[in-house]
């Protein structure tokens, strides 16, 4: 039994017992530890781990020595309604207000069931197909974005796809990419809409918000330019129907006043800000929808580079030369290295 004064400690020691269940790699296991009690700083970090040593390694150890069941939380997270089970006398599962099986497996796509599950609202099919188009102009997988450099650091030496998609989902915890971006603009056209309907104008809460030198997200992209997404953005509204709505006229006052004031234009997660707190998102919503969509790139990213481990430096060379047009748009090859444990060379050969 898991005894600590401390809830944030009690949490972690039960996240540690889970993961020694389950086998999960020590070093991966720390981390759920972590994410419970979040200490200031990598020094405080290192203290807490080292005061809690202990603890953390009985915990793992209980957990691994106990037969398997399945895991438990306090009465405080237990809710009613519960967001889903299993409700074994109908072999189904719950979702919500509604049933797995029988109100939405072949009656709705899997962005509107996970739209439902995240959000609780139903959205009709060209609401979802909106929201699809606006999460394919976002996959991207240029690998100097942060999340995914990371990602592919890790997989390309043979950290294995779940190892490698869990270091990239960890720099999404930074406030100015994903979905912590998205709604930190959100909360802003929030409160731009309460200014707006006090009297004020949007201009008027940029020019406070600049005086203040305060951060809001989602206007400039310092790092890599204009956001060459937000055209596309743009025509996918007015094609939907959706480009007059509150938010998103919100939006394009708050993207004037920051170009004339300060020269910054909006990006993708301030539009992805907008166009979601238009079917009535909280921020919290916006922030966990935008990173469901960016995690398809990153296990895209993680197999990539799995696949193809660290190039050998012969083949590096011969990258710089001009390369010859491929036979089919889906070519390319070379020969590679995947750094794993056995250290064996593989190579991958162009398709012909």
């Amino acid at each position: 039994m898991i005894d600590a004064a401390d809830p944030h400690t009690a949490d972690a020691l039960a996240s540690l017992y889970d993961a020694g269940a389950l086998r999960v790699p020590p070093w991966m296991a720390v981390t759920t530890a972590l994410a419970s009690v979040r200490p200031d700083g990598l020094g405080a970090t290192i203290d807490w781990l080292v005061a809690h040593r202990a603890e953390l390694e009985r915990a793992y150890a209980d957990g691994g020595a106990a037969p398997l069941a399945v895991a438990a939380l306090p009465p405080g997270m237990q809710y009613q309604p519960e967001l889903g089970y299993l409700d074994r006398a109908r072999d189904d599962h719950a979702l919500r207000a509604r049933y797995l099986f029988a109100d939405l497996v072949g009656q709705k796509s899997f962005s509107q069931a996970a739209i439902y599950a995240i959000t609780g609202k139903e959205l009709g099919p060209r609401h979802a197909e909106l929201l699809d188009a606006f999460a394919t102009a976002n996959l991207l997988l240029d690998r100097r974005a942060w999340p995914m450099a990371v990602t592919r650091r890790v997989a390309a030496r043979g950290g294995g796809v779940g190892a490698a998609a869990m270091a990239g989902v960890a720099m999404m915890g930074s406030e100015v990419v994903a979905g912590a971006a998205a709604a930190d603009c959100a909360r802003f056209l929030e409160r731009c809409r309460a200014a707006v309907a006090a009297g004020r104008t949007v201009a008027d809460v940029v020019a406070e918000v600049l005086a203040r030198r305060e951060k809001v997200r989602g206007f400039g992209r310092p790092a890599v330019g204009p956001d060459e997404r937000v055209p596309v953005i743009e025509d996918l509204l007015r094609r939907y129907g959706r480009a007059e709505l509150p938010y998103v006229t919100l939006l394009r006052a708050a993207d004037a006043a920051f170009a004339a004031a300060k020269g910054l234009r909006s990006t993708a997660a301030a539009w992805a800000a907008a166009i979601l707190l238009d079917f009535d998102m909280t921020a919290a919503q916006v922030h966990a929808v935008s990173n469901h969509w960016v995690m398809a790139a990153v296990f895209a990213q993680a197999v990539y580079a799995d696949e193809r481990g660290v190039i050998e430096p012969a083949a590096v060379a011969r990258s710089a030369a001009p390369a010859r047009p491929p036979a089919r748009a889906h070519g390319g090859g070379g020969e590679m290295s995947k750094c794993a444990t056995n250290q064996r060379l593989m190579s991958t050969v162009s398709e012909k």
